[in-house]
């Protein structure tokens, strides 16, 4: 059995991902520090149907290995958690486990 998370996450993270440390701040109280993520903010735009922008968006993403809360002892990102990335806070939209031990999160503005 291949050990992806181990393996394959901790090289790709380590390597490829622009790392940022990330403090998890569940709903339901408490602070985790020590967490690396990949974090991503891009701008885009909303068009309309003829094709016009009509008004620009910004799409913030997290991705990290599942493994490090379990090593913290804290629990799974669910919709509704925050989390501070450089200063800023944002709430967890969307999370999702890629069968692998890579987490994905949708982020919003707080």
């Amino acid at each position: 059995m291949i050990d992806f998370d181990g393996t394959l996450n901790a090289a790709i993270s380590a390597t490829l991902g622009d790392e940022k440390a990330v403090v998890f701040l569940p709903k339901a109280g408490g602070s985790f520090a020590g967490l690396l993520g990949v974090f991503t903010l891009i701008t885009d735009h909303i068009f309309d149907e003829a094709g016009e922008a009509q008004a620009n968006i910004t799409v913030a993403t997290l991705g990290m290995q599942a493994s490090q809360f379990a090593v913290l002892g804290a629990p799974q990102p669910v919709q509704s958690d925050a989390f501070r990335v450089v200063g800023v806070t944002y709430v967890v939209k969307d999370a999702a486990i890629d069968g692998l031990g890579w987490l994905y999160m949708d982020l919003g503005m707080q």
